[in-house]
Formats: C-alpha cells, sequence, structure tokens
C-alpha cells in the first residue's frame, strides 16, 4: 500500500510530491517527464514547448523556484507587429506608432467609452468595457479569435478579469509617442541560464527522489476502488493507495473511471486547444532585440514567434544564427498537417520579412501538444464545478493545468500543489 499515487509527472506531479511529507509514487505515461514543462533541442540550444517565463506575483514560489534553478533576470521586450509595424506590448501602450486614423480611433473610442458603465458577462464585453472599441477592434478581438479559435463572446472572463485598466494618462502619452510601460509585474521576469524550463523539472525530480518515484513510460490500464482504497492496473505492475491525485488532463482520467453518463457528458463538454509548436534555427531574422512578437493578423498561421537568443548566452546556437519559436494553435479534434503548416510557417516568415530567404533556414523540429490551452467557454463553470465536486466525492484530489482544466501558469500551479499538500499533510 502506497501513501500517496499520483497520476502525471508534470509540474504538478513533482510539486506535490516535494510539498507531501509522505512518500509518493508518480506515474507518467511519457518517457520523459515535465508535461507542458518539457524541453527539447535543436542546434544546441534547449526550448520549451513555447517559451515559459518564471514570475508571479506569489514571492514565496517565486523565490522558491529561483533557489532551485540558476535564472538570469531579464527586462521584457515583447512586440506587436500591426499594419507592417512592431508595436510595443500591451498594445494599449504603443498606440503612438499606430497610423493617424488608428491612433485616433483608439484614443477617442477609450476616453470617450460608450460601454464602461456596464458588467460585462463574457472576454469581448471586458475588452470593450476596459479598453474601448479601438483598442479592441484593432487588436485585442482578433488576437483572441486566433488564439482561441473560438469567438471571446461566448468566453467568459476568468482568462482576462485580473488584466488591470489602463491609467487615462498613459493611453494619451501613448498616443502622443511618450513611452509607458504596461502589467509592470511581468516587466521583469527570471528564465533557467541554461536547459530550458525543463531544468526547473530536472530540480523537483532531484529534491524529490530520497522519498518519491518517477515511474516513466506507463499506460494504465485501469482505475477502481475498494472500500476506500484505490487500485491503479498497469503495464508496470498494480498499485494500492488510500490517497490519488488527479494532475493529469480530466479528459483522460475518466477514460479510466465508470462515471455516469451525466458526469461523462460534463467531461465531453470541456473544451480546449491543442498546439504545434515549430522550432527553427536560422541563420539572421530581422526581429531584433525582442523576445516575443504577437501577431493578430489571421493569414499568418502562427499567432507568436518567439526569439529564444533574448534568454541568454545559453540559447544562442554555437555556430550562429538564432533559434525561432513559431506556435499555432487548433481546436482539439481538428487534423493539421504538419508538413503543410511548416511550409505555411515559412512562407509566412518570408511574407513579414522576419527572415530574408528560405535558405537562411538550417533546421527545423516540431512538436505536437495535444493539451495546451483550456478554453474558457461560458459553461466552463458549471461543467469544472460539477466534474471536481464529484471527483473530489469519490477521493480523487485533482491539481494542474488540465486537471483542475484552470488556465495556470507553472507558479500557480506549484502553489495550489503546495495548498493540496498541507490539506494532505
Amino acid at each position: 500500500m502506497e501513501d500517496h499515487i499520483i497520476l502525471g509527472g508534470g509540474i504538478a506531479g513533482l510539486s506535490l510530491a516535494y510539498f507531501l511529507n509522505d512518500r509518493s509514487i508518480i506515474l507518467e505515461k511519457e518517457k520523459q517527464s515535465g508535461g507542458l514543462c518539457r524541453s527539447y533541442s535543436i542546434s544546441g540550444v534547449s526550448y520549451d514547448m513555447g517559451p515559459h517565463i518564471m514570475f508571479s506575483k506569489n514571492k514565496e514560489i517565486l523565490d522558491f523556484h529561483r533557489s532551485l534553478v540558476d535564472c538570469n533576470q531579464i527586462k521584457r521586450s515583447n512586440k506587436i507587429y500591426f499594419d507592417g509595424k512592431f508595436i510595443k506590448y500591451p498594445f494599449e501602450n504603443g498606440i503612438g506608432r499606430l497610423s493617424k486614423t488608428n491612433r485616433e480611433y483608439c484614443l477617442t473610442s477609450f476616453l470617450n467609452n460608450a460601454y464602461e458603465n456596464y458588467d460585462p458577462t463574457n472576454m469581448l464585453q471586458f475588452f470593450l468595457k476596459t479598453f474601448g472599441e479601438g483598442i479592441t477592434n484593432l487588436y485585442l478581438r482578433p488576437y483572441n479569435e486566433k488564439i482561441w479559435k473560438y469567438d471571446p463572446a461566448f468566453m467568459d472572463t476568468q482568462m482576462v478579469e485580473r488584466i488591470p485598466k489602463p491609467p487615462k494618462s498613459d493611453i494619451i502619452k501613448s498616443a502622443n509617442g511618450i513611452e509607458t510601460e504596461g502589467y509592470k509585474h511581468q516587466l521583469f521576469f527570471y528564465y533557467p541560464k541554461q536547459g530550458g524550463f525543463q531544468s526547473l523539472i530536472n530540480a523537483y525530480k532531484e529534491r524529490i527522489k530520497e522519498k518519491s518515484k518517477v515511474i516513466n513510460s506507463v499506460k494504465i490500464k485501469s482505475i477502481s476502488s475498494q472500500k476506500g482504497d484505490w487500485k491503479i492496473t498497469t503495464n508496470k505492475g498494480t498499485l494500492k493507495t488510500k490517497n490519488l491525485t488527479n494532475c493529469m488532463p480530466l479528459h483522460e482520467l475518466f477514460k479510466y473511471l465508470k462515471a455516469p453518463v451525466k458526469i461523462q457528458k460534463y467531461v465531453n463538454q470541456l473544451k480546449y486547444n491543442s498546439m504545434l509548436v515549430i522550432a527553427l534555427h536560422v541563420k539572421k531574422d530581422n526581429l531584433g532585440k525582442n523576445f516575443a512578437v504577437y501577431i493578430p493578423n489571421k493569414d499568418i498561421i502562427f499567432h507568436r514567434i518567439s526569439k529564444l537568443n533574448f534568454l541568454g548566452a545559453n540559447y544562442k546556437p554555437s555556430g550562429g544564427g538564432s533559434v525561432l519559436l513559431a506556435e499555432i494553435t487548433f481546436n482539439s479534434g481538428v487534423s493539421l498537417n504538419e508538413t503543410k503548416a511548416v511550409r505555411k510557417v515559412i512562407d509566412d516568415l518570408l511574407k513579414l520579412k522576419f527572415i530574408t530567404k528560405k535558405e537562411d533556414i538550417l533546421e527545423i523540429n516540431t512538436h505536437f501538444i495535444k493539451y495546451a490551452y483550456v478554453i474558457y467557454d461560458l459553461n466552463h463553470f458549471k461543467n469544472t464545478d460539477t466534474i471536481l465536486s464529484y471527483l473530489q466525492n469519490k477521493g480523487i484530489n485533482s491539481v494542474g493545468r488540465f486537471a483542475e482544466f484552470r488556465y495556470m501558469n507553472s507558479d500557480e500551479v506549484a502553489a495550489r500543489s503546495k495548498r493540496l499538500a498541507k490539506k494532505l499533510n
């Protein structure tokens, strides 16, 4: 009988094992632990499944993660590519670079906002109330439609409700070409000096190895309960425990649970996006000294392109050039041809003049992520509350982005793991 069994070896499962007092067995289906925090390599440079950064309003967790890995402190330099120009991120702090017509549209509709006295009930209404019609229609609406592949009028406000309303003085300065900073809590961030975000995963594994065990390449055959005990049958044997915590996607967990039809219906209604990440080693690029560039233009296949050289000396290819990451989201169940996607990425990089010629591309890697982004549709609260209450009543704890079906960064996941561990301890 094991003290704890944890399903999933991403940052949720590993951090939970760290914070628990007792021994844990972590079951991970992949050969490599880490989940969404895994890193890979191209031309000797480590890259993530979409670049992660280390920042948090939770100073305790941030300091703890920084104690686990040696990090660079980096000042954000992100841009939005709009109408052939690099606009300062966030968009409302860079409207001085827009055409006169668009600049006046953004400023006037922000200062004389027809929507500011309404209580928003969906994402689109939140954008209109907070930023006005111009900023919403030029950038926020098309970009969010592109990344979510879902109409923001049918998404709730959970993703955006913490976004601060910019001061009028900042928007006026921005419109007059005076630079201001938005989202100041993200202005400086940390990133591992080497090894990508995987180094944080590896540090957690090193910290727990004396008391806990990670078993990789596990295929679960069944999960059953009897008299308060859980039995997990796998290709690597059968395990029993009184304490079972799920850290894997709810859709995957319910493949092994005999749930009522009503509960399974709620699971099937949970919406998410998959993602294809394409890494390219190029001889040279035209992205300047920027980290991430957001592209709202729907004719361009990727919503974000990132330049890893920005992250420090160990993220620059030894032979010269740059490593770029292109991210493409698509709805679950939609088939995306990787060969065609790569071809379109290359064509779009040339179209945007981010690279000059196809021959400058030296190497390409692709990675598919089935569970990438949680979609907060209007039924999300009802669906997740019902499912998680059902699991809790069955005696199954849940923590992690897709185990709770909440859009959480690694810091929030670790904080929630710590709270759950305190309860279980």
